[in-house]
């Protein structure tokens, strides 16, 4: 198999590429500090949306995605903090902490035996696409639990 295919496949590591220490902490220092600009923008396009004015009757004031009625005063100015808001809350870096801060709850055993079910499917199918015979396990009694005497 070609050393391409091999690599795919995870059976060879990737070549590794020496990258110097300030090279590497130049890009951790950049990327931290985009991370923290981000944030920033996020909170003052909030911040400008919140304050802007309103006419009377203007949905625009109690919900974010409502648009504003012509006769707002701050229409255009809330219009382009919206369109800095969305962007950056679209293109923002994945957060892991969201993830962990999220409360764990334990799969239910439907779900779990669901998941085995599946992936004794695909092997099956794994084993039919190969070529190979899928053969039953034996039916030999359960093996019972001898007691401690």
């Amino acid at each position: 198999m070609p050393e391409n295919q091999q690599r795919l496949m995870g059976n060879t590591p990737e070549p590794k590429t020496p990258i110097a220490n300030r090279v590497w902490s130049g890009a951790k220092l950049a990327l931290w500090r985009s991370k923290v600009a981000w944030d920033i923008t996020v909170r003052q396009a909030a911040d400008i949306v919140q304050r802007c004015r309103h006419a009377e009757g203007c949905d625009g004031g109690a919900d974010e995605n409502a648009p504003c009625l012509d006769s707002c005063p701050d229409r255009e100015i809330r219009m382009s903090a919206l369109v800095v808001l969305n962007a950056a809350r679209q293109f923002a870096p994945p957060s892991a902490s969201k993830l962990a801060n999220q409360p764990y709850t334990a799969p239910s055993r439907e779900f779990f035996a669901d998941v085995v079910a599946e992936l004794a499917a695909c092997q099956a199918e794994l084993e039919t696409l190969r070529g190979t015979v899928v053969t039953a396990p034996p039916e030999n009694e359960t093996p019972k639990l001898k007691e401690k005497t």
